[in-house]
């Protein structure tokens, strides 16, 4: 197989508390993957599993937020041992060969639930903060805040839907990293010859 970037969201337990929130481990409730095939350019898959939070129910905010009910970790969770041996025989995520993009500081919200866990973190090193990357470059003072969703509309890309969806946000995030890509904005070297 050749060359792979994997683009990766999570959704967490959340509160409408930000100090309440502030002090817990947050748990991952839903990893959400889309892979691009940089040979053929084009997103070749995108996956979700949910995972059982077992330190906090789903809160109303929450459930509002993603549309994630304790009801559905319930019965379509996984125990985020599971889901990380997923990532890795499934996905490849600890492959450095693979790219790893994220809108966002995905490891320091992922890697202490690992900890609590007592799971190894699967993600290699290099993961991309590519929101820190488009603040960097495209926001005109250091307050200002980048979204998913205005990136995506500033190259033309179609927002995925539901939002807050991990699986949704990643296919939204995969077509940005492309269209990034075909203006030479980002990974230039992987730029399409017909694009070039």
């Amino acid at each position: 197989m050749g060359k792979r970037i994997l683009c990766i969201d999570t959704e967490l337990t959340c509160w409408d508390d930000p100090a309440y929130q502030k002090a817990q481990t947050l748990e991952i409730i839903q990893f959400g993957l889309a892979e691009i095939d940089i040979e053929r350019f084009c997103v070749s898959r995108t996956g979700s599993y949910y995972i059982t939070n077992v330190r906090h129910p789903v809160s109303k905010f929450c459930y509002q937020l993603t549309g994630i009910s304790q009801s559905t970790l319930d019965k379509r969770g996984m125990p985020l041992t599971q889901a990380a041996e997923l990532l890795t025989t499934k996905w490849g995520v600890g492959q450095r060969w693979n790219g790893l993009v994220s809108w966002g500081d995905e490891r320091s919200w992922m890697a202490p639930d690992f900890a609590a866990k007592g799971v190894d973190y699967p993600f290699h090193n290099g993961l991309l903060n590519l929101a820190d990357y488009y603040r960097f470059n495209f926001c005109s003072h250091r307050r200002e805040r980048a979204s998913l969703t205005s990136a995506a509309i500033r190259y033309g890309v179609e927002v995925a839907q539901p939002q807050h969806n991990a699986e949704a946000d990643a296919l939204t995030l995969a077509n940005l990293v492309m269209a990034m890509i075909r203006a030479g904005d980002l990974y230039p070297a992987l730029c399409p010859d017909d694009e070039q």
